[in-house]
Formats: structure tokens, sequence, C-alpha cells
């Protein structure tokens, strides 16, 4: 992907997010308050960015623990619907306000969306230079770090355990069980990213997960 067709798509992130807020509660209940880029944009500009370069993390009214890591809050099927981002290039990860956006995969992050402001086009100034580094907040502390994904351990078993009581209870249930073991695989994954990231920080204690 080019380093301008991919500042393309993340503007029309932009652009979809506004137009989804701008419909009523009552027809799209998750609503999205902030959009943050993390990821290759944020580094040196190139023209040889991989097909997942389009990184963005979503900050939903959604509880904290129905945004464990890797999952869909219950609502992002019908608001990835109404914006239209499911069949683009772009990767999202649906974060709750409860909580830091930032985590084992959102890493220091930049927010370049709000319901209130807009697109802020300073940032995007910055990204098609190549600068986005410069906007990154500080790398956490390990101590902040390890609080972090033990938080987000715990959501992510949670998870884990909701999603694997309702794939059995309707195991044999009438129906496609796709659905239900799509989100079943997404929290297990989930659930083993965090543990993998978490357990040489939490064994080494100043040793961040590559």
């Amino acid at each position: 992907m080019k380093w301008t067709t991919a500042l393309k798509t993340l503007e029309d992130v932009a652009d979809r997010c506004a137009h989804v807020h701008r419909q009523p509660a009552g027809i799209v209940t998750l609503r999205v308050g902030e959009a943050w880029v993390f990821g290759p944009l944020l580094g040196p500009r190139r023209d040889d960015l991989p097909d997942d370069a389009v990184r963005v993390a979503l900050v939903t009214n959604a509880a904290e623990a129905d945004c464990a890591a890797g999952t869909r809050p219950p609502a992002a099927g019908h608001w990835l619907a109404a914006s239209g981002l499911e069949t683009k290039p772009v990767v999202l990860w649906f974060r709750s306000g409860e909580a830091p956006v930032w985590n084992h995969v959102v890493e220091r992050p930049v927010r370049f969306w709000t319901a209130q402001d807009g697109l802020d086009h300073d940032v995007l100034v910055q990204l098609r230079a190549g600068d986005g580094e410069s906007l990154r907040p500080a790398a956490p502390s390990p101590a902040d770090l390890v609080e972090r994904l033990g938080r987000e351990l715990h959501v992510s078993r949670e998870a884990l355990r909701r999603s694997a009581v309702e794939y059995d209870d309707k195991r044999w249930a009438p129906g496609s069980p796709k659905k239900r073991g799509d989100a079943l695989a997404d929290a297990a994954l989930g659930f083993l990213a965090v543990q993998d990231a978490l357990d040489p920080v939490d064994t080494a204690g100043d040793t961040l997960p590559g």
C-alpha cells in the first residue's frame, strides 16, 4: 500500500465515523467518540506499507468488559454496517471509554478524530510528512505496562469464559454456530495474545513485550 493511499483511507475512516455519529443513538446504539491511529502510519514515510497498515482504535461507549482484546462489543456489527468500514482495508480495535485506549497492540497511539471536533488536520499534516513519531506519547513505564496488561488479562479471561459458556450452551441449537464460534475464537486468541505480552514483562520487570 502506498503512503498516500493509506492516508486517504485514514481520512475516510474519520468521515465514516462522523457519518455514523450523526445518526440517532436509537438507530446506532454503539457510539464512537474518538479514533486513534497506531502502527506503521506513525513511522517514517514509505510506499511499501503492508496491507494492514491502516490501524485504528475506536473509543466507544461500550463497557470495558465488552471490549476485551481482539473482540467486538455486542453492537459493533451494526456500527460496522452503518459505517461501511468492514469491507475497507482497515484494522479496527474497539476500545471502551472506561479504560485507556492503549495496550499491547495499540502502542503509543495518536488521536486523529473526535466526535466533538472532527478530523485533526494538524495530525494529518504530520503523518503525510512521515513525522508521526513526534506526535506519539511516551512509552509507559514497566510498572504501568504490567498494571494495564494485568487488567486486560482479567477482562480477556472473563470474555473467554462467557464466550465458551455461550458456545457450549447453544452447541446444538438450531441455526449456524459460525457466529458463536467466531466470537469464541476471537476471545481465545485475544486472551492468549495478552498473556504472551504480559509474561516477559511480569517476569523480567524491565522488559517490554516485543
